[in-house]
């Protein structure tokens, strides 16, 4: 069974990852965060923007998710952001080009920015307008010149906007949910900007089939539903779920600078190389987040 590094095993997407990994790989987690060990898995608690990486384990791949994911915390602190969503990647890039290692790198549809045109592909331009896009675009500006000069299998995640139980309290769904159960109006900033939701499972079955990729090289994929829905129109399917009727109030004050009205992912590369597609609908899926919340 072979050995993995993975990092940010304790966040949203680590959460619902290391259980299927743990299946086919022996783990070694790195976290700030403690988290239990279980069969096939261990955790090394330590802050990798402060302490340099050491293991005689020859780890076959490494699987890099650790990083700041609230954009408003981002802008608010951008240092802390670059130190450890850059650093942190400059530094397992380095683990992985010493052992030799396949790299897979969790980005983000951040990245490119106000699209050009639509469905977006993973070959057209990216344009970051927060420091959040900015600083996974830059680590994966990193990605693509470590796999150039050292040969290295290189492999990037676009993961859309996903959603689901466990997900942080930035999240979007969760923000909604949450106030739709707890208060007597839902509070947002602007609801007509459309985005690509995707359920976490199908987040999860994809990373897997990149994960497990025999593919050479540096490659980027997207992970999306391949289609986009309003902010409004969540809020409509889950007031319906919900079997209330809440007043929906759109606040100035919460309304992003740089707003993207429209974006959605072309999906192609993963459905031709992995034959993967979203198996779970957006009412599924949003029925599934609302009855582990509530």
């Amino acid at each position: 069974m072979d050995e993995i590094l993975v990092t940010g095993i304790t966040g949203f997407i680590g959460n619902h990852l290391v259980p299927e990994l743990s299946k086919n790989y022996k783990i070694l987690g790195i976290s700030k965060n403690k988290k239990k060990s279980t069969k096939n898995f261990k955790l090394r608690t330590m802050d990798i923007t402060k302490s340099d990486f050491i293991s005689r384990i020859p780890f076959s791949k490494i699987v890099h998710m650790a990083a700041y994911s609230d954009v408003n915390y981002c802008n608010l602190n951008p240092t802390k952001c670059f130190e450890l969503n850059v650093k942190s990647t400059q530094k397992m890039l380095e683990v992985a080009r010493k052992n030799d290692s396949s790299f897979i790198f969790l980005s983000s549809s951040h990245v490119y920015g106000t699209p050009q045109k639509l469905p977006l592909s993973e070959k057209d331009p990216c344009y970051p307008l927060t420091h959040y896009a900015a600083s996974k675009k830059m680590s994966e500006i990193l990605c693509e010149t470590y796999s150039q000069t050292y040969d290295l299998d290189i492999r990037i995640a676009r993961i859309f906007s996903v959603y689901g139980p466990k997900s942080p309290k930035s999240n979007l769904v969760f923000n909604i949910m949450n106030q739709m159960i707890n208060n007597s109006k839902i509070k947002l900033g602007n609801t007509s900007p459309k985005r690509d939701f995707i359920f976490i499972s199908d987040v999860i079955n994809g990373l897997i089939k990149i994960i497990n990729s025999k593919r050479k090289g540096f490659q980027t994929y997207n992970i999306g539903s391949g289609n986009s829905t309003s902010v409004k129109e969540i809020v409509k399917t889950c007031l319906k779920i919900h079997g209330k009727n809440l007043e929906l109030i759109s606040s100035k004050e919460k309304i992003r600078k740089n707003e993207i009205s429209d974006i959605y992912a072309n999906i192609t590369k993963m459905k031709s190389e992995f034959n993967w597609k979203p198996q779970v609908s957006l009412k599924r899926g949003l029925e599934i987040t609302y009855n582990y919340y509530n």
